[in-house]
């Protein structure tokens, strides 16, 4: 079989000393629709020069939007986002689900009003990751969409009052880390450690 010849050989060394933080960052996450994206980048594939796994992963181009329009940023309640990937599908045929689960608190207008407009809306989001690293859950060719947005006031004082969302794509392939800037709405680019 042809696609496995080019297959990369390499060593995953973990070091146990390493410290390798858990969660999310709750001030840096970013959402656009994927119809103010002019061009995203692509990844790497099997036999192309520089591939390798750590490479197989990584978008370093930036993404680039259409005049006047970038991503816009939310916050989300400490300790309540995660970036989860999962593998679906039968032996030999695997496939990739990314999804953002997190907790928005406060069922303000603005709030109500994301839940409302963008539920199925086509999305890119991108998410910082605790280990500093950036990961991207959609892209023009398979969006990410809410897959749940449940409100809720709660019910006493030890209750949160919010929304609670999982957003998900299906692109067939792990969520790449963003090495990229990122372009806020009416900002110039944000580097990317």
């Amino acid at each position: 079989m042809s696609e496995f010849k080019d297959l990369p050989i390499e060593n995953l060394r973990q070091y146990v000393n390493e410290d390798i933080a858990s969660g999310v960052s709750e001030t840096q996450v970013f959402a656009s629709s994927v119809y103010d994206i002019e061009t995203f980048p692509e990844r790497l594939k099997i036999g192309e020069a520089g591939f390798a796994l750590d490479k197989a992963v990584v978008l370093s181009d930036d993404i680039v939007f259409k005049t006047d329009r970038g991503f816009f940023q939310m916050t989300v309640q400490t300790e309540t986002g995660e970036v989860k990937n999962g593998l679906g599908g039968n032996k030999g045929n695997k496939k990739a689900k990314n999804m953002f689960e997190f907790f928005m608190a406060n069922n303000n207008a603005g709030n109500l009003g994301f839940l409302d407009i963008y539920r199925n809306v086509p999305m890119v989001m991108i998410v910082l990751e605790n280990t500093g690293r950036y990961r991207v859950i959609g892209s023009v060719k398979s969006p990410a969409y809410m897959e749940t947005g449940d409100a809720t006031s709660g019910k006493g004082p030890d209750d949160d009052n919010g929304i609670q969302y999982i957003i998900s794509d299906s692109s067939g392939r792990v969520a790449p880390i963003y090495e990229g800037n990122i372009t806020l709405i009416s900002d110039a680019p944000v580097a990317t450690p």
